[in-house]
């Protein structure tokens, strides 16, 4: 039999499946703009979506309860992957408000969905658009750390592409038949931005002893999770690891981009490095509140349990009050820590 006599059938079998009122109809795109992996939505459907999320924010703040507010949750823990640049813009709008359940809850709801997504374009569109229109914000801290974690992401599945290390039927999210040991540093925290559980741990424990740049943002970024296992696992790995890199090291990371590199330094310098602790003043007037929270305690215990403040909602004239007396006991303690000459030993 001929080709054309076998294409024949097929094509008539074809034609008398297509619906006469389908003919000429515009076809739907079988993907969303956003990315690849999303279903195509039409506005309506995009604007319900957006809909659930803007009630969910009502609810965590107060403003929607009873029978419509555990509607609105319940809608909300239903939406799934198809609702993330709902869930961005979302995300956006929460941060603009004082509240901070929804921020926590909306980007915990995107870590888990984009963790599981291994859709390049996706991840950039979403690590783009994270604080898109929010300006200054007490959320920035959340929203840099969930941006960390999805660029880790993102730059996971880019270096696994290229090596060829995971065998099919392997779990995709590990080299589960390499030991840590073999891996690099750059594979290790490759490897714990997908990572979850028992394994995540070994990953997390092993980088804690390696060197080089991936290793601070690695475990900021597990310090950051919202697993407070793995959240008190990565500060504490990381407090010991930046304990061991010396003073410049932890001066730096005061004024890193990512927040748990930022108070993992103070807890630092509060515990070992005493000699830093000047750096500190200036930080009870950072523009993130985390962070001056952090530099209040963790002048409070350099200063074994003295406070000159500032409260938790200072104003910018507090600050500067409270960051004086801080100087003027800064100035005190160290004229007191250095030796008198008259009683020099040196110059007896």
């Amino acid at each position: 039999m001929t080709p054309a006599a076998l294409l024949l059938p097929l094509v008539l079998f074809t034609t008398a499946e297509v619906p006469p009122s389908s003919a000429g109809s515009k076809e739907k795109p079988k993907h969303s703009p956003y990315a690849p992996s999303l279903p195509y939505l039409t506005k309506e459907e995009e604007d319900k979506l957006d809909a659930i999320v803007e009630r969910y924010i009502l609810y965590d703040i107060g403003r929607l309860q009873g029978k419509e507010g555990a509607k609105a949750l319940k809608e909300f823990k239903a939406l799934g992957a198809e609702a993330i640049p709902s869930l961005v813009r979302g995300l956006n709008r929460a941060a603009k408000i004082e509240h901070s359940c929804p921020v926590v809850v909306i980007a915990q709801k995107l870590n888990r969905l984009l963790a599981a997504s291994e859709d390049q374009e996706l991840l950039e569109y979403v690590k783009d658009n994270i604080g898109s229109g929010v300006g200054s914000t007490r959320h920035a801290g959340i929203l840099q750390d969930l941006r960390l974690a999805v660029s880790m992401r993102k730059n996971a599945l880019a270096r696994r592409a290229g090596s060829g290390n995971f065998p099919a039927g392997a779990n995709r999210g590990s080299k589960a038949l390499r030991s840590l040991q073999a891996m690099s540093v750059a594979e290790l925290a490759d490897a714990a931005s997908v990572e979850r559980g028992p394994r995540l741990r070994s990953l997390l424990i092993e980088l804690e002893k390696r060197r080089g740049e991936e290793v601070g943002p690695a475990l900021a970024n597990a310090a950051a999770s919202y697993d407070k296992e793995t959240q008190k696992l990565g500060r504490d790995l990381l407090d010991r690891y930046l304990s061991r890199q010396g003073e410049a090291v932890v001066k730096d990371a005061l004024r890193h981009e990512l927040v748990e590199m930022r108070k993992s330094a103070m807890r630092v310098i509060a515990a070992k490095m005493p000699r830093l602790g000047g750096e500190l003043i200036d930080l009870l007037g950072d523009a993130q509140a985390e962070i001056r929270a952090a530099a209040h305690e963790a002048l409070v215990k350099l200063s074994h349990g003295q406070d000159f403040g500032p409260p938790a909602a200072a104003t910018p004239e507090e600050i500067a009050q409270a960051q004086a007396k801080w100087r003027d006991w800064w100035q005190r303690k160290n004229t007191l820590a250095r030796p008198s000459a008259r009683y020099n030993p040196a110059n007896r």
